[in-house]
């Protein structure tokens, strides 16, 4: 997965590209915790061009979920289509990092 940030302001964008699978869980889960670290009030998680969610990814997702609400911060999820949407449809996590 290849994974792009964009700063502005105290919101940040972190483009994500590929499949959110066991290869890339642990590494976007590091850059996610760099961030919570700094001082950004609001993460968007661009997924556009993410094709495939795997477990693994879930549980990243949420642990990160958990950890913006300790910090006081958000985490939005823009742009998800086909599979990768209709995956945390169907797992039910989509409401918490949407709006």
């Amino acid at each position: 997965m290849r994974i792009r940030e964009q700063i502005d302001g105290d919101e940040l964008t972190m483009f994500l590209d590929g499949n959110f699978d066991e290869s890339s869980g642990f590494v976007v889960e590091g850059e996610l915790d760099k961030i919570m670290s700094k001082n950004i009030k609001d993460i968007i998680l661009d997924m556009e061009d993410v094709k495939y969610i795997s477990s693994i990814g879930i549980r990243v997702l949420m642990l990160a979920h958990k950890k913006s609400i300790k910090s006081g911060k958000k985490i939005t999820i823009a742009n998800i289509f086909g599979k990768a949407r209709e995956i945390l449809e169907m797992v039910g996590i989509l409401p918490l990092f949407t709006g």
